[in-house]
């Protein structure tokens, strides 16, 4: 009762940190980055313009190395997909990434997923070849 009591006191009074805090947004999240295995962690192959991965300037490269205190060098690419997927749009993580030798820690806060998205590269269906004998 206490806390409910002081919550609501909070509230009126106008405490920012709870009045003024984000509300998540629907759907899996995004980062904007397309990434494959490599020794010790993700590597990012690209970066999409004018996402959350792009504001906050990671680069072609980049190696990720964790996400959320969680070490992506035995992840499989599916198993960052997953991870960024059950978080909601507007959710900020934070990112360790190697590059070079210099180690850089960035917070990212994950957009929706666009409609388009695909978790892997389209791979062309081959023509189909007819036998005539």
């Amino acid at each position: 009762m206490f806390t409910q009591l002081t919550l609501a006191a909070a509230l009126v009074l106008g405490a920012p940190a709870l009045k003024n805090k984000e509300t998540l947004g629907k759907g899996p999240g995004y980062i904007g980055i397309t990434f494959q295995k490599d020794e010790g962690g993700l590597l990012i192959t690209e970066v999409k313009p004018d996402t959350p991965a792009s504001k906050v300037g990671l680069k072609v490269n980049d190696l990720l190395v964790k996400i959320e205190d969680v070490g992506l060098a035995d992840a499989d690419t599916g198993d960052l997909v997953k991870m960024v997927g059950g978080m909601r749009p507007g959710t900020v993580v934070v990112m360790e990434i190697r590059r070079g030798t210099e180690k850089l820690t960035v917070k990212v806060k994950l957009a929706p997923r666009p409609a388009d998205f695909t978790p892997t590269p389209s791979i062309p269906i081959p023509p189909q070849i007819i036998d005539r004998d």
